[in-house]
């Protein structure tokens, strides 16, 4: 039987080095198998963000994809990376769209944010090619988030609503800004799904680990934005350090959060010879690290709830113990109870409370329960899974009439 299509439109895909890659590659690579063949619209870079060839390696040959580059160069690029650095690529994207619809005959769209404004394209394409749309939320637009004052917001308030009485599906990433939403939006309640992201366990199952050293090693993996503040770990961990608690701290990829700098807050705790910072790595040796690793950590705001970066489920694929800097009550601390594995979760700024999970799972570790996860339960957040529920969604659509 032949695959339907669906066009993909998103501003993050190989050889963005960006996280929101990995949701993309997991529709492009598993869709296919619940009947569904992904034609795809993106950037070939996003100028202000990291890049990695090596994840187009992963991108199936079979995928159809048209790039539509950022205007970036020269004084016009200059001109309209300060009025509208995001918001002019969907207008250049529209000639893609209706190239790839006429030669794919898609049945569906996917648009996929942030930012937002990517959904602006798919209500584009619904209106112009009658399209069955499915608006995904990688992470909250204005319902949800933290700040939502100043005009900005109220604009974006705006484009919000009208994706949401107008999209025919619309998923949320987790179950927290599903409540959200249907708070917000009672009367689309209905059309509101939850799918998670997810982590391929083939990428994990032929990386060797190595027998615990003489001193554990703490990881965390990824960019370092938004507030995400590890200040109050680093109290914690220079009290375990007084303490001659045999552990080290590795910090990969980029701090683009202005609020602090995370080099000297090392160094005015004394830390330099027990927290390394290599920088950003390939995808390949980020995974290798991650395995290599005694515990795994990730960071939220303090006082946020929502949302679940996407390292966590790469962290899952691990099966290595966490500890979560986050709510008690979030998203991400509703992950890890569904998932059975290993860890614990301290709130952002209770720095005794972040030292006493330290501990335990430094124990744990110790005593060889580091790699105890319940693999039933972790295979739930599969990308395939993922994918999946993504197809039940598309499968509502009925055939286009083109």
């Amino acid at each position: 039987m032949a695959l339907r299509k669906v066009l993909l439109l998103t501003y993050h895909f190989p050889p963005s080095g960006a996280v929101a890659v990995y949701r993309m590659l997991g529709l492009v690579r598993y869709l296919p198998q619940f009947g569904w063949q992904p034609v795809v619209v993106a950037p070939p870079r996003v100028p202000w963000e990291p890049t990695d060839a090596s994840l187009l390696d992963q991108v199936p040959a079979q995928t159809p994809v048209a790039r539509v580059p950022f205007i970036d160069e020269g004084v016009a690029g200059r001109v309209v990376g300060r009025i509208a650095p995001e918001a002019h690529w969907i207008v250049k994207a529209r000639e893609a769209c209706n190239r790839m619809i006429a030669e794919h005959r898609p049945d569906a769209v996917i648009t996929s944010s942030p930012p937002g404004i990517v959904h602006l394209l798919g209500r584009w394409v619904q209106k112009r090619h009658g399209l069955y749309w499915v608006a995904c939320f990688r992470d909250p637009w204005v319902t949800n988030r933290l700040d939502t004052s100043g005009l900005s917001a109220h604009i974006d308030r705006r484009l919000e609503s009208s994706v949401m009485r107008h999209a025919d599906q619309i998923v949320a990433n987790t179950p927290l800004n599903r409540e959200g939403w249907c708070r917000a939006y009672p009367e689309h309640a209905a059309k509101m799904h939850v799918i998670t992201n997810g982590f391929d366990p083939e990428k994990f199952a032929s990386i060797d680990v190595p027998p615990p050293g003489d001193r554990l090693m703490i990881l965390h993996a990824g960019e370092l934005y938004s507030g995400r503040d590890p200040r109050p770990f680093l109290d914690a961990f220079a009290r375990l350090q007084a303490e001659q608690v045999p552990v080290d701290c590795t910090f990969l990829g980029r701090q683009t959060d202005s609020m602090y700098n995370l080099a000297a807050e090392i160094s005015q705790r004394g830390l330099g010879s027990t927290v390394h910072r290599p920088g950003q790595v390939p995808y390949a040796e980020s995974l290798q690290k991650m395995m290599s690793a005694d515990i795994l950590v990730l960071f939220q705001n303090p006082g946020y709830r929502f949302g679940i970066q996407a390292k966590l489920f790469e962290y899952l694929g691990t099966g290595r113990p966490i500890l979560a800097i986050s709510e008690l009550d979030s998203d991400i601390a509703w992950v890890l109870r569904e998932s059975r594995v290993l860890h614990r979760v301290a709130a952002p700024t209770d720095v005794a409370g972040i030292r006493q999970a330290i501990l335990e799972l430094v124990a744990k570790a110790r005593a060889g329960h580091g790699n105890a996860a319940d693999k039933s339960a972790v295979l739930q957040f599969t990308r395939e899974r993922m994918a999946q529920r993504f197809a039940e969604c598309l499968d509502r659509s009925p055939p286009a009439a083109r």
